[in-house]
């Protein structure tokens, strides 16, 4: 309850006790035997009509507070120049009393300093403190001061201990609501499984969630009191300049940025930053909404390439029947002129058939993004496999100088797919990394058992590695870094290992080399 509503409550009860009182003194000479005070009942009875219209109007609470102990101090005042004894003095306690019950200091004080002056010019002033009256008037007089104050104090302590009842009854169902949100707002803070942090204006932190824990790998005895990174070292001052910003007060709502673990790890992170304020609007703390949305990113991606797939695959399929038809009556023509022996051309012929089957190359691997490839699928030996293709990049590797180790888990692995497109693939990835190798390099093959009935084949180079933008695009379609390559090579052998239930990953770093690692299922 409000301060100024219970002073409101208790000028109500102390107005309507100061009333009644001065109603009863006006009616006690039909009591008594002798003569009784008529002035300071009807100043008390003018008094209460006063104060009643001024509570009726909504007069400030405070100011009829003060009206009603200065009307009671007057009344007694009065009542002392009408009594027949010293004793009536007594009644200056009662306007203290009541102010006592106010709980306000002040009055008090004001109160005391006004008896004490009323009193001294009561008694050597005004000598009326020197008048005697008969045992019965005093003891009346006791009487009627003891009831008094039995009937202030008794009806303010009944009249309030309601009020207090339901008024603690309204807390501890407040109190009760405020520890039921409490703990609802814990419990959501320590199961979201969004990750949440809570930094303090030095950015250090002072509370997280186990989401937090499990996405970033930071316990909470590492976390609190700590300023820890969770971006990688060239976002760090982008991530300083958001932080002083919602220091500020700015919000940044759903931002897509990268963040990194605590093993260093980045992953892509959809953030939410947010300034906690005091109540005068100061900001105090900043909180942190952290999600992984690496799936996401990854589904975005491949959906995206799962779209260039589908273009392509309809390109090659108006190539296929658009383009071969011409290209067979040129390069059958081209043919005849350069078995011609009397032709003067034939360096110009020859490089017209070299050309040609460089596009009947490309129509070929168009035709492969067209439909699936896997359908003659049967049981194979990796190493015949793989015999084949050392014979076919021997002298290669022999010019340019590059050792190609070997390295088989047994002798021999069985595995189940189409013979000439794995050949494909594999003198795809190994002619990537002969180009990868400028001169004196080192090719390194291992195969061996997987998990799961899988055969893992790993191809290694030393070469200069892949750049990180560059890695972003290796499986788009017509994307390539050569000069003369149609950037069709990787996803075309990834579509096939694919098709063959297995998995291609490339992994590289620029200047650490390549790794090419394909799991096919055992035969």
């Amino acid at each position: 309850m409000e301060r100024s509503s219970t002073n409101q409550n208790r000028n109500r009860l102390f107005i309507h006790l100061f009333g009644g009182a001065s109603v009863i003194h006006l009616l006690l000479p039909l009591m008594a035997d002798f003569p009784m005070a008529t002035y300071s009942p009807l100043f008390g009875l003018a008094s209460y009509i006063v104060l009643l219209v001024l509570q009726t109007v909504k007069y400030n609470e405070r100011k009829i507070q003060i009206l009603v102990l200065l009307f009671m101090n007057l009344y007694v005042f009065i009542l002392n120049f009408e009594a027949l004894s010293a004793v009536t003095v007594i009644y200056f306690a009662i306007p203290i009393i009541a102010s006592a019950l106010y709980y306000d200091t002040l009055p008090i004080i004001a109160l005391g300093v006004l008896t004490a002056i009323e009193t001294f010019l009561l008694a050597f002033i005004f000598d009326e403190l020197s008048d005697r009256a008969s045992v019965h008037y005093v003891h009346l007089s006791l009487f009627v001061f003891i009831l008094c104050i039995l009937l202030l104090t008794t009806l303010h302590s009944l009249y309030f201990s309601r009020i207090w009842s339901q008024l603690e009854q309204q807390n501890e169902s407040m109190e009760k609501a405020l520890i039921s949100k409490e703990g609802y707002l814990q419990l959501f803070f320590e199961t979201a499984k969004d990750a949440f942090a809570v930094f303090d204006t030095d950015n250090k932190i002072i509370a997280i969630n186990p989401a937090f824990e499990e996405l970033y790998g930071w316990t909470l005895e590492e976390c609190i009191g700590q300023s820890i990174s969770l971006v990688p070292p060239e976002k760090s001052e982008e991530a300083a300049v958001r932080t002083l910003q919602v220091q500020k007060g700015e919000s940044f709502s759903l931002l897509e940025t990268v963040d990194a673990k605590k093993d260093g790890t980045r992953f892509h992170a959809q953030i939410t930053l947010s300034p906690i304020t005091d109540e005068a609007g100061n900001v105090v703390a900043t909180s942190v909404i952290s999600r992984d949305i690496s799936y996401q990113k990854e589904a975005e991606r491949l959906i995206v390439q799962a779209e260039k797939m589908k273009l392509a695959g309809e390109i090659a399929a108006g190539v296929a029947h658009e383009v071969r038809n011409p290209m067979t009556v040129i390069s059958g023509f081209v043919q005849m002129m350069h078995n011609d022996l009397d032709h003067p051309y034939k360096n110009y012929t020859k490089l017209i058939q070299s050309e040609l089957e460089r596009i009947n190359l490309i129509i070929s691997e168009f035709l492969v993004l067209s439909k699936p490839q896997a359908s003659e699928a049967k049981r194979i030996s990796l190493r015949q496999t793989l015999e084949d293709i050392f014979v076919l990049f021997g002298p290669e590797l022999n010019r340019q100088g590059i050792d190609f180790i070997k390295y088989w888990e047994q002798d021999d692995f069985n595995v189940r797919a189409a013979d000439h497109q794995l050949k494909q693939v594999l003198i795809n990835l190994i002619k990537n990394s002969i180009d990868a190798i400028e001169r004196q390099g080192e090719i390194t093959l291992v195969i061996e058992n997987f998990d799961d009935g899988f055969v893992s084949l790993r191809i290694r180079d030393n070469g200069v590695g892949i750049p990180e933008e560059v890695m972003a695009r290796i499986f788009e379609p017509f994307y390539t870094t050569k000069a003369t390559g149609t950037g069709l090579g990787l996803i075309i052998s990834q579509k096939i290992i694919r098709e063959h239930g297995g998995s291609l990953e490339i992994d590289s770093q620029e200047g650490n080399g390549t790794t090419a690692t394909i799991l096919l299922p055992k035969a």
